[in-house]
């Protein structure tokens, strides 16, 4: 959530070991400082990245990337999304500190965290209100990514006893 003065921080955890993170200013691609980012400690073990610009994660982390626009999600995207969810989600039960990144840490990085707990067995609903709750009130302001989680938790995570009613 916010800090005092109202700035989000760069990263927060959502639960025990699962982050959704921003990218610093200083840390996106043709930065003459990128090198000495690669070699700072890192805070996460495992990232999926979905933000063009992002430099490399660092060293020793495992790192997904896959950029996709803050816009409507292409349908030939969204079976990658989901590919990358569960080896987030993989990485994060193995005791790993995992993280979803993209530029601001509120639409992309949010999907892709709200897909690994869909996952992890939350609904739809659960996953945006926890990351609205621990990331921000403005997470997940895209529509189209929220009525992707909804669409992916119907599709594939909803028990079938409760479609039918």
């Amino acid at each position: 959530m916010s800090d005092l003065f109202g700035i989000e921080p760069l990263y927060s955890e959502i639960l025990p070991g699962l982050y959704i993170s921003g990218t610093d200013d200083d840390d996106v691609v043709g930065n003459s400082g990128m090198f000495t980012l690669m070699d700072k400690e890192q805070p996460f073990d495992s990232v999926v990245c979905l933000y063009v610009a992002a430099n490399p994660a660092g060293n020793y982390v495992r790192e997904q990337r896959f950029a996709i626009p803050d816009g409507p999600i292409c349908e030939s995207t969204k079976p990658e999304l989901m590919q990358l969810a569960y080896w987030l989600h993989g990485e994060w039960k193995a005791g790993k500190k995992a993280a979803g990144k993209c530029q601001a840490g509120w639409n992309r990085s949010s999907l892709i965290v709200a897909l690994v707990l869909l996952v992890d067995g939350y609904t739809a609903e659960e996953a945006v209100e926890l990351i609205r709750e621990k990331r921000s009130s403005n997470a997940l302001c895209n529509s189209y990514f929220v009525d992707h989680i909804h669409e992916i938790y119907e599709s594939n995570f909803r028990s079938p006893s409760l479609q039918a009613s």
